[in-house]
């Protein structure tokens, strides 16, 4: 039976347990965090759909047993989910909204129980599942037949989710990410023309393929480094740049702001690694060169707002940082054609309204 949803709708919302959407206005007031709630969710009330956020767990006994099912259950945040199951405000609401698939599994196999509400569900890596074991993936499967919405932020994501997944069309929405455009901006002072920038942490990047290129566009142009911002295992020598440990924090818009360009190497992925990192850049104002990837198709502008080469290709990656390097004026201006685009297609208000139309479609299903 369907509804009339010409009225505003409520959605639970559930994020992964370290995101505490309570204490997330204070810390973008300090200028720590963009946006007012994590990936601005609450942006979707300017669409007709208000918001309530699962609160992160507490006391000290169940946040220890929480973590321990994670550790086994590969994240998935079982015990964050049943916990949060009996509240009169999930149970009330017209959408049970999971931004990815550690909470989405959870809530998707708890709406099976009386009186929960359907699930609209985010998916960010099942489509690169490389190293999951055979119980994670039977539980991925199991919540994907329940899922009332599947939403994607890469298109590449679109055929194996419903080629080797079995979500059907009718499931399966695009929703482009966005990026808080007045937290990320420009700065005003001077770029150091020789310095490329880069930030990542997840398994797909290619930091290897980026310090050797950057080490080939030093030996012609001395003067270039790169500065790095990663948890994982990489070498950069001390001569070709700096290594940053930790998060950037606030820090991020000057790191972006205040290099040449900003360059992102990765190995083949559909679920578009390096997305946040290049869309961040194109907010400050600044060029990207990065390599081609099923996840990014749609996002990037080739010659437009940056240059894109081929995955695992050294040299093709140091002719393009080059080439930037070589002329500000191009650099500045595919900076603000990024920036210029990026307030058109790619902000979080542009994200909501997507989202907010995926939520009515359920609701309206009933």
């Amino acid at each position: 039976m369907s509804l009339d949803v010409d009225r505003r709708m409520l959605a639970w919302v559930e994020l992964i347990n370290h995101l505490d959407a309570e204490t997330w206005p204070a810390r973008n007031t300090a200028g720590e965090v963009p946006n007012n709630t994590p990936f601005g969710i609450d942006e979707l009330g300017r669409y007709d759909v208000d918001v309530r956020f699962r609160p992160i767990l507490a006391g000290r006994v169940s946040t220890r047993v929480a973590r321990l099912v994670r550790q086994g259950f590969e994240g998935i945040e079982l015990v964050e989910a049943i916990a949060a199951y009996p509240r009169n405000a999930r149970r009330q609401a017209d959408v049970v909204l999971c931004w990815d698939e550690f909470t989405g599994i959870p809530a998707a196999l708890l709406s099976r129980l009386p009186g929960s509400p359907p699930v609209v569900a985010g998916v960010q890596l099942l489509t690169d599942s490389a190293g999951r074991s055979p119980g994670f993936l039977r539980l991925a499967q199991a919540a994907m037949c329940r899922f009332n919405a599947v939403f994607v932020q890469s298109q590449g994501m679109i055929p194996v989710l419903r080629d080797q997944w079995g979500v059907s069309d009718s499931r399966l929405h695009f929703v482009p990410f966005g990026i808080d455009a007045t937290w990320f901006q420009p700065l005003l002072g001077d770029i150091d023309r020789n310095l490329v920038a880069s930030v990542g942490d997840d398994s797909h990047r290619d930091h290897e393929t980026l310090v050797k290129a950057v080490t080939a566009v030093q030996a012609r142009r001395p003067g270039t480094r790169l500065e790095l911002a990663t948890e994982l295992s990489v070498q950069l020598p001390p001569e070709i740049g700096v290594l940053h440990r930790g998060h950037l924090g606030s820090r991020r818009r000057q790191f972006y702001g205040q290099a040449a360009i900003t360059a992102v190497a990765t190995h083949p992925n559909v679920h578009g690694s390096g997305l946040s990192v290049v869309l961040e850049t194109m907010a400050c104002g600044r060029p990207y060169v990065v390599t081609a990837s099923l996840g990014l198709e749609g996002y990037l502008r080739h010659n437009e707002d940056g240059l894109v080469v081929p995955p695992g290709d050294i040299d093709a990656l140091a002719d393009a940082i080059a080439a930037l390097l070589h002329d500000p004026e191009r650099a500045d201006a595919m900076g603000a054609a990024g920036r210029a685009r990026l307030e058109r297609q790619l902000t979080t208000d542009v994200q909501a309204r997507h989202l907010a139309a995926v939520i009515q479609e359920v609701v309206k299903r009933g």
